[in-house]
């Protein structure tokens, strides 16, 4: 996989899982900068777990990965 595969997940990961959790602390009657910091703390352990995941089962079973790329060449 490439690394502009990899950074786009981290992305996508980051601002998904930032978003939903800044909008549940907010909501649960937090200030904003409280929800802000427990956001950007919780969003980057979520997209490293999530990351690392992702990397395990891929490197178990490289077929998929391998036949994914040969379809777009």
């Amino acid at each position: 996989m490439s690394k502009k595969f990899w950074i786009k997940r981290l992305l996508l990961a980051l601002v998904v899982s930032f978003v939903v959790i800044f909008t549940a602390q907010y909501f649960k009657s937090n200030n904003l900068s409280y929800s802000f910091i427990q956001a950007a703390l919780w969003s980057v352990i979520t997209s490293a777990v999530y990351l690392l995941v992702l990397w395990n089962k891929l490197r178990k079973n490289p077929s998929c990965a391998i036949k994914s790329q040969e379809e777009k060449s």
